[in-house]
């Protein structure tokens, strides 16, 4: 077996989320802060790496601003989860991936709140070792040395792969040495690429 672990990101490689998320915010700056709705919306959409309390701190200028507007919309995200949907086959996908005895992970820019009961719904939490959320612990490459530590394994970044969907995604996997994949409809012959994870095992 090529790969003992698998890295998945949520927002648009697991659940067709990110279009949802960037209104619902873009909507909030203008009926709270117009003043800001250009800025915010121009930056929201240039900066999708970043956990969103790091994109308030940049858009207010504010630290504490930030962290009081990131609790309150992460709170109205939470209303999100009815609106969001697994693509075609994705659960039966992890599930079977987990029958193959890889270990699971599943890093995201989403609060814990939504993260949880998004993989609750489609019955497939109980199958990752790790969530981990930016709420808490703010994105990308802190996540991929906290997966390393728990599963206490120094051969974990050459064993992994990473399945994801942001541009950005690729720099920490190859930062840190990990095998990566990009979940994206538009297909380019220069990089690994599926339009969905239910491709993956050409990979593999």
């Amino acid at each position: 077996m090529k790969y003992k672990y698998l890295i998945f990101d949520l927002d648009w490689t697991l659940i067709n989320s990110t279009h949802k998320i960037l209104d619902i915010i873009e909507d909030y700056f203008l009926d709270n802060y117009p003043d800001f709705y250009d800025t915010a919306r121009y930056y929201l959409e240039h900066s999708q790496w970043q956990s969103l309390q790091e994109q308030l701190e940049n858009i207010f200028q504010d630290k504490v601003v930030a962290e009081k507007e990131t609790k309150k919309i992460y709170a109205l995200l939470s209303s999100l989860r009815n609106k969001v949907q697994f693509f075609p086959w994705v659960t039966k996908k992890i599930k079977e991936l987990y029958t193959k005895w890889y270990k699971l992970f599943l890093t995201t820019w989403s609060s814990t709140d939504f993260a949880n009961k998004t993989l609750e719904s489609g019955w497939i939490l109980k199958y990752f070792e790790t969530v981990l959320w930016s709420d808490e612990i703010l994105k990308w490459k802190q996540h991929l040395e906290i997966f390393k530590k728990i599963i206490w394994d120094n051969n974990f970044f050459k064993q992994s792969l990473y399945i994801w969907d942001w541009e950005m995604d690729k720099i920490f996997s190859l930062e840190s040495w990990i095998d990566f994949i990009r979940v994206w409809y538009r297909w380019k012959e220069t990089e690994q690429r599926i339009k969905s994870i239910t491709e993956i095992n050409q990979f593999l």
